[in-house]
């Protein structure tokens, strides 16, 4: 099977800096990957690497088999991934129904995305409005969002848009316990039948969604598997669990 999203290789330098130092990553269609390690691993680089905001020195990045390694962000989403930042990237001024309309109408302009071309515009806006918890929340301005209900819109803008390969950076930042566990079940019933490849801090959250988890160490992967595998695994607890069983 082609893997959705494939790193090969991957190298990158800022002037004599070595942060990502041959990274190799397959992601299955449909699987739900999380990227784990300390801060300064190269987490954010890697993802501002495969989303077309930098270019590495070495490597490349396939989207389902097609190269992405130097192309621009916006050639990149109109292949199908969509990738959400640590802060909301929501139109604040409008309401949350124009918010995922304009994601849609995006969308529409490149008929080889994942949805399908039969919903118009507004339809796929409602539906995407219902998945991700917010018809409620309609006809309010964005920016009055509380910030969990902000990080909700956030999915829905790539899910709106058509994405069927998505980057989540830190998704329940800044949340509590139980909004961060809340966000983690609205991901996983909104995205079904997505690719994610997910960073993320709060364990239990990563714990309770990946099917695999890659830990990023210095600049290399130390370790991919299960959550179990994960936990089990004694170079992982020394370098970034700590030497206690989760």
């Amino acid at each position: 099977m082609i893997p959705a999203l494939a790193v090969y290789g991957i190298e990158k330098r800022f002037g004599a800096t070595q942060i990502l130092r041959g990274v190799d990553l397959a992601i299955e269609p449909g699987e739900r990957h999380a990227l784990i390690g300390p801060n300064g691993a190269g987490k954010s680089t890697l993802f501002n690497l495969i989303a077309g905001g930098a270019r590495p020195n070495a490597g490349r990045i396939d989207l389902f088999g097609a190269e992405i390694t130097r192309l621009a962000p916006a050639a990149i989403t109109r292949r199908g991934l969509a990738r959400s930042f640590q802060t909301t990237s929501v139109f604040a001024r409008l309401s949350v129904f124009d918010n995922l309309r304009c994601a849609a109408m995006l969308g529409e302009r490149d008929r080889t995305r994942w949805f399908s071309g039969s919903l118009t515009v507004d339809a796929r806006a409602e539906q995407v409005l219902d998945s991700v918890g917010l018809s409620a929340r309609r006809d309010i301005q964005a920016g009055t969002l509380s910030y969990a209900e902000q990080r909700a819109l956030d999915l829905g803008l790539a899910l709106a848009g058509g994405a069927h390969t998505l980057l989540l950076d830190e998704p329940t930042a800044g949340m509590n316990r139980a909004e961060a566990a809340r966000a983690i079940e609205l991901i996983r019933a909104s995205t079904a039948g997505r690719t994610l490849l997910i960073v993320e801090h709060d364990m239990d959250a990563v714990f309770a969604i990946a099917d695999r988890i890659s830990v990023l160490v210095q600049g290399r992967i130390i370790a991919t598997g299960t959550p179990a595998a994960i936990r089990a695994d004694a170079a992982v607890r020394a370098a970034y669990l700590g030497d206690v069983h989760p």
